[in-house]
């Protein structure tokens, strides 16, 4: 089998381990942007050259010894030391406060997924690197969530449809999917080929129900309740529901049912 561009390193190939150091940042291929990199995501530098990191990008799950794209990013968003995190967003985008109170300033967000380090201060984590962030809108990495990834994927309803996007400032229909699982702490490969060759067990498609992830070439979306499709789709131009049937009317049949 012919390695994966995307995702394999050349054999021998020396890297430096960073991770991201602002809240997301495009990491760009050579036909475009590939995918939106997280803070805290782990990023091994390959080369460095005015100002860009050309390196791969591993999975948003930090225990995954995974790499989820290869491409370039801006160096500046690199860390320069050592991180170990300790949690993972949930929520949508979690509000940085300057201070342990809900009241004080606003100092930005961290989108859902991303990896913090810090020590825990009353209510909130307290990030060497950001500010303080509440525990509700956190899980302990290695904590089972109390929610599905359906709850998850739910809530990225309405988000503006970005090429590329995995929440920074919107998703595409892989990112969705593997956002939603990764805030449930399951892991899944970047683009919408891998996930339908890597994810569960294939199903047929008169026998979908919630919960199933229904594959068309270059596209992805999960089936909810009432047969029900939720998919970031460029037609709707963000995270939409409609029917299955209606999403097949339009997009044509579905190639593969995976189940997890």
């Amino acid at each position: 089998m012919t390695p994966d561009p995307r995702i394999t390193l050349a054999a021998g190939t020396s890297t430096t381990q960073h991770y991201i150091a602002a809240p997301f940042a495009d990491l760009m291929t050579p036909n475009g942007i590939g995918t939106q990199a997280l803070f805290g995501q782990r990023f091994d530098l390959i080369s460095e050259r005015a100002g860009v990191a050309q390196g791969a990008l591993y999975a948003v799950l930090t225990d995954m010894d995974r790499v989820d794209y290869i491409g370039t990013l801006p160096t500046s968003v690199l860390s320069k030391g050592a991180f170990t995190p300790t949690c993972i967003v949930t929520a949508i985008a979690a509000p940085i406060f300057e201070k342990a109170d809900i009241k004080s300033r606003l100092l930005g967000n961290l989108p859902r997924n991303s990896a913090l380090q810090g020590e825990i201060s009353g209510a909130f984590l307290k990030s060497p690197h950001s500010g303080y962030i509440h525990l509700r809108h956190l899980r302990k990495i290695g904590q089972a969530s109390s929610r599905s990834f359906i709850d998850f994927a739910k809530d990225m309803l309405g988000l503006p449809y970005v090429w590329g996007g995995t929440g920074g400032v919107g998703v595409d229909c892989s990112g969705l999917v593997q956002s939603a699982l990764a805030a449930a702490g399951v892991d899944a490969p970047r683009d919408a080929d891998q996930q339908e060759a890597a994810l569960g067990q294939a199903v047929q498609y008169e026998d979908r129900r919630q919960g199933d992830f229904l594959f068309w070439p270059g596209h992805v979306g999960i089936v909810i309740e009432d047969d029900q499709l939720l998919h970031a789709n460029a037609y709707h131009m963000s995270v939409a529901i409609e029917a299955v049937s209606a999403a097949v009317a339009r997009i044509g049949v579905v190639r593969t049912i995976k189940r997890l």
